[in-house]
């Protein structure tokens, strides 16, 4: 569900009379039950006659009244009647900060003195003025001397992080009764937010999803269950939730919807997936509430609900995949639960972490995938395009790329400034202009981002697409597809308009018919006007209704978002 063309706010003003206000949640609603919705612009409040913005006022103190009630633990306010925040949208290019840095003290002097280090660095002078000054400089400081003096535009902050701990003092009832927020970081998060919107900094809020520790522990009826009684706990003895339970779900939603009353622009889910090693876990657990789902059903379900319930809310949706997401198709043999259309078609943003450190020896044909930043990244992001052009309104694709040196890997290089823009560079290339660099530990190299001079224009060839592949070399995948039964191929390879948009129905459509190419050859592939070829194959097909020869048969290619595409002629079957 994407909100770049919503209205600037969603008031809920509705159900007020003696129908009540099913429309909101409460423990177990079905996130599948549509919401009734009054759309009126802040400006257009504002305008109204004193008398009319008075009976609003008093519905909507009726509403929240009403939605208390319903909501229980999860209740959060809706935004403040004529004083919502219009919907923004940026190219984010972002740093990853944790709620004890971002939690730290800040000065202006410091950030603008960091800052003008960074241009005088940036101009070939590589010794700050005043080395004792520049150590006191603390984190946070120096992440916002980067927005200030470079691209980077839009900073990542852990709202609730990987223990499942709330960054800040929260209003939410569930988050107080179980002490998720006991230690707070992030105490003094309206000044931070204030200078961020003072310096049209994008405001990303984290937020992992599943694996919660914390939560799982406190409420542990909510994690994932042994089939022989008690909690499942991953390899790390880490305990998770159950992410097909509605009731976990309301409790991510409402801290994610504080986070936009607090003033985050954007609620990007990290963790928005089951534990790996699945074929370890798999056959001893149980998750109530699955009613015969698949996996990745449960993450687009989930993914789908908080959408529903963050619209008034006015803020876009991002969810973080594992980098193998790329290369994966569906989520089979059940594993992790994700799948990348359905988190894709769910999200503003898909957000896939390719980190050169986490590709295995041979991964993309190098033995230390760690030292290729630029190949791996490129390859990587090549697969995640062709899944993209494969979906209608997909969510834009912004990565993760690796900021940290894996020293734990044999064969490792340092990332320097030159090996993380090396990421960013073959991003670019490939028209991909949003990113974001995580570390750890929040250490940020300012010279990454001055990478503009080593983008090459013109990586694509003359007649290739996007993914460096020619008119020919796209007919050839895609009759070698069709003989060999790809369908995951088959179904990337062919324009939207010409299949069923959802795949489950197209490898349905495909399995009934049972149609194989069983030989082809290509006589030639030939350029029409504009952007289309035609290849003309001979060839023979098989399938239920019979046999199928092609003589000198055309294949038209068309590009679609980039990526060519083949349209089958019309086969006549011979019984």
């Amino acid at each position: 569900m994407k909100k770049a063309l919503l209205l600037t706010v969603i008031i809920l003003v509705f159900c007020i009379a003696a129908e009540g206000c099913s429309g909101f949640p409460s423990a177990g609603r079905d996130p599948q039950e549509s919401t009734s919705e009054t759309a009126i612009e802040s400006a257009e409040f504002e305008m109204l006659p004193e008398k009319d913005q008075a009976e609003l006022l008093e519905e909507r103190v009726a509403l929240e009244a009403q939605r208390k009630e319903q909501l229980g633990a999860f209740y959060v306010p809706l935004p403040e009647l004529g004083r919502e925040t219009d919907l923004k949208t940026v190219k984010a290019k972002a740093l990853y900060l944790t709620a004890n840095v971002s939690g730290f003290n800040f000065n202006e002097d410091d950030i603008h003195y960091y800052a003008d280090c960074i241009d005088s660095m940036a101009k070939g002078s590589p010794k700050p003025e005043d080395p004792d000054r520049l150590a006191e400089i603390n984190k946070l400081e120096k992440a916002l001397a980067i927005c200030e003096s470079t691209e980077v535009n839009a900073l990542v902050i852990d709202i609730k992080n990987d223990d499942g701990l709330v960054a800040w003092k929260s209003d939410i009832e569930i988050v107080n009764q179980i002490g998720s927020n006991w230690s707070s970081p992030l105490k003094d998060y309206e000044k931070l937010i204030e200078y961020l919107k003072s310096q049209d900094i994008y405001c990303i809020a984290r937020i992992v999803a599943f694996k919660d520790p914390y939560f799982a522990r406190a409420m542990n009826g909510h994690a994932i269950q042994l089939l022989n009684g008690g909690v499942y706990k991953d390899d790390a003895g880490i305990a998770w939730v159950n992410p097909f339970d509605k009731y976990v779900w309301q409790y991510i939603v409402s801290i994610s919807q504080e986070a936009a009353l607090r003033g985050f622009d954007e609620i990007q889910y990290d963790y928005v997936r089951f534990p790996d090693h699945a074929a370890d876990y798999n056959p001893i657990t149980q998750f109530p509430g699955r009613d015969g789902r698949d996996k990745d059903e449960a993450i687009e379900e989930f993914l789908e609900y908080a959408n529903s319930e963050l619209l008034p809310y006015n803020v876009h949706i991002s969810a973080d995949v594992f980098g193998v997401a790329t290369r994966s198709w569906d989520d089979k043999p059940e594993d992790i639960g994700q799948t990348w259309r359905k988190i894709a078609n769910q999200s503003d943003y898909i957000c896939p972490m390719i980190y050169p450190s986490h590709y295995g020896p041979g991964i993309y044909g190098y033995a230390v995938p760690d030292r290729q930043p630029y190949h791996v990244s490129r390859l990587a992001l090549m697969e995640a395009i062709e899944r993209n052009a494969a979906q209608r309104h997909p969510g834009i694709i912004r990565p993760w790329f690796q900021g940290f040196t894996a020293n734990w890997i044999k064969g490792s290089i340092p990332y320097d400034a030159k090996a993380i823009s090396d990421q960013i560079v073959a991003a670019m290339e490939l028209g991909i202009d949003e990113y974001i660099i995580w570390n750890a530990s929040n250490n940020y190299e300012p010279m990454t981002f001055f990478y503009h001079g080593r983008i090459d224009p013109n990586t694509r060839k003359p007649g290739e697409d996007i993914l460096a592949r020619s008119p020919a070399a796209a007919v050839k995948r895609y009759l070698d597809a069709e003989k060999g039964g790809k369908f995951s191929h088959l179904y990337l390879l062919t324009p939207i308009s010409e299949r069923h948009e959802d795949y489950d129905a197209f490898i349905a459509q495909r399995k009934t018919s049972l149609e194989i190419l069983k030989n082809y050859e290509i006589i030639n592939v030939v350029k029409d006007e504009g952007e289309t070829y035609t290849a003309i194959v001979s060839g023979e097909y098989h399938s239920t209704a019979g046999t199928a020869i092609i003589h000198e048969a055309k294949y038209k290619i068309v590009p679609e978002n980039n990526i060519y595409k083949i349209i089958k002629p019309e086969l006549t079957w011979i019984p």
